[in-house]
């Protein structure tokens, strides 16, 4: 199935620059946002630098400015590209103007397809993972801050002609690939996300200073074992990441550690540049969506009885960022010197 009219919710980053090559490449493309001189910007010309240079207008709306009235059934496909504390407000918010056979696609940070799959079902629910990173310059202005691609999948395993069909589209913005194991990917990408981005912003550091940073890094290890030794309980059968099993970064000892360091260094030499979309946040007075990423693991955690210390302790000092009680630093990661002491 072609999709004529493609809806993306979240103008950010991910959304945003994946409208711009979806409009340059000749496709119907509407994207909302609820910030109104992000808006302005894009219908413009909305400029993305970095690894990708390009400028052009594409349709962007206001959310309340895309009315059932004006829109109803309009949406062949949503691409869903909203903070993860937003996911069920912004998506029950369009589902009027969205054909009621259209998927859904999760292009966030986080696990939220469970969200996603309670408000439509899981047969229109599609996780993607997405391992490229950009970031927000201002009004109408992204970064595209590394290159890759998106991999999706039918929610939880499995493949479907949705799927099938939404990677058709997909792979005209970037190059996408087909998962039947979906819900391994997203936990792989988990393991990322709650290190990088989690301890990243704890500590004021870009991915690259994580790696640079001892201290940082042990946190992260930590945090990705703690993650993965959660999901293996849960039973996920985590996917590769770059062709290796995650599993040969679990520290569990100071020999550990050194081989993990070196393989993320390695890993991630691409990566270096970009900056946490949590730490962004902070910077623009918003609310994170640590709930879903560190939070997220803690609550599956606590669901089987395991301890997720390295997790629970970050999800905690981000929170306590949100009120304003710390600043990301490098202070922060003080806190974890017992959580880590192992490492030696």
């Amino acid at each position: 199935m072609a999709y004529n009219n493609i809806l993306v919710v979240g103008g950010g980053a991910i959304g945003g620059i994946t409208t711009a090559i979806l409009t340059q490449k000749g496709e119907n493309v509407i994207v909302l946002d609820a910030d109104r001189e992000h808006v302005k910007g894009m219908n413009k010309g909305l400029e993305i630098t970095g690894f990708r240079e390009l400028t052009i207008p594409v349709k962007a709306m206001l959310p309340q400015e895309f009315t059932v009235r004006d829109f109803a059934g309009w949406a062949d496909i949503v691409l869903l590209a909203v903070k993860g504390l937003h996911t069920e407000r912004a998506l029950t918010s369009v589902l009027t103007s969205v054909s009621s056979s259209a998927p859904v696609v999760s292009m966030q940070n986080g696990i939220n397809e469970e969200t996603i799959a309670r408000i439509i079902g899981a047969a229109r629910t599609i996780a993607c993972s997405i391992l490229w990173g950009g970031t927000n310059k201002g009004p109408g202005q992204l970064i595209q801050t590394s290159e890759g691609g998106f991999i999706i999948g039918q929610w939880p395993t499995g493949k479907s002609k949705l799927v099938v069909d939404a990677a058709a589209l997909l792979s005209k913005a970037f190059p996408t690939e087909v998962s039947d194991n979906i819900i391994g990917d997203r936990w792989t990408k988990l393991l990322i996300t709650v290190s990088f981005t989690g301890v990243g912003t704890v500590a004021g550091l870009t991915y690259g200073g994580v790696i640079d940073n001892e201290l940082a890094r042990k946190v992260a290890l930590a945090v990705i074992t703690e993650t993965y030794e959660v999901g293996k309980a849960l039973g996920i059968n985590f996917a590769d990441l770059m062709g290796i099993s995650p599993s040969i970064v679990l520290v569990h000892n100071r020999a550990d550690f050194d081989n993990a360091s070196k393989l993320m260094e390695a890993g991630f030499a691409n990566s270096r540049a970009i900056k946490p979309s949590m730490w962004q946040d902070i910077e623009k007075g918003r609310k994170t969506e640590v709930d879903f990423v560190n939070g997220y693991v803690v609550k599956k955690g606590r669901e089987i009885g395991m301890k997720t210390n390295a997790n629970e302790l970050v999800t905690q000092i981000i929170k306590q960022i949100e009120e304003g009680e710390k600043a990301p630093g490098l202070d922060n990661l003080k806190a974890f010197e017992k959580i880590i002491a192992y490492i030696k």
